[in-house]
């Protein structure tokens, strides 16, 4: 399987908001989110090109997915701001990744519905057209080079990466 150089990774599996007191930003994962992202992570890493990164959302349901990747990975997940809800339709993120000249695959931990969005984006549709559905905890694998467009090398779904990492 050709390895991606983008990965656009949904949280896991979040608390119900209506039962959390908080602000939503600080929401966390459920347990079973938290061993679907150590399963998540482990099904990743060998997918990926090295050396990879983990670049992650500033919200709490984010980081805690992005954490098993990054120590699989032995990196440290960074933080992106345009990586919180309702900002990655924008041009941000894509002059961003544009910079990047590392070689190996980035994983992007974010939100929906901008994941989907941005695969949109990211493969060249117009309109906003989401070309995959990003349940929790799904992952995408684009390749090419940006400006793009970019072409679908891979769309995992939760349950298959958790069956590959073992769960």
């Amino acid at each position: 399987m050709k390895r991606p150089d983008l990965v656009l990774l949904r949280h896991a599996q979040s608390e119900d908001p209506s039962a959390f007191d908080g602000p939503d930003r600080d929401r966390p994962l459920t347990r079973e989110g938290e061993a679907s992202a150590a399963a998540m992570a482990r099904a990743l890493v060998p997918l990926l090109a090295e050396p990879a990164r983990v670049w992650v959302s500033p919200w709490h349901r984010a980081a805690q997915t992005a954490a098993p990747l990054a120590r699989a990975l032995a990196c440290e997940a960074e933080t992106v701001d345009c990586l919180r809800p309702g900002q990655l339709v924008g041009p941000e993120l894509q002059e961003r990744l544009q910079k990047e000249k590392n070689g190996g695959s980035i994983v992007l931990v974010g939100h929906e519905p901008d994941l989907s969005r941005l695969a949109g984006r990211l493969l060249g549709l117009s309109g906003g057209a989401a070309p995959v559905a990003m349940g929790k905890g799904d992952a995408c694998g684009l390749g090419g080079h940006l400006p793009g467009p970019l072409h679908l090398v891979w769309h995992l779904p939760r349950g298959v990466l958790e069956r590959l990492g073992g769960a």
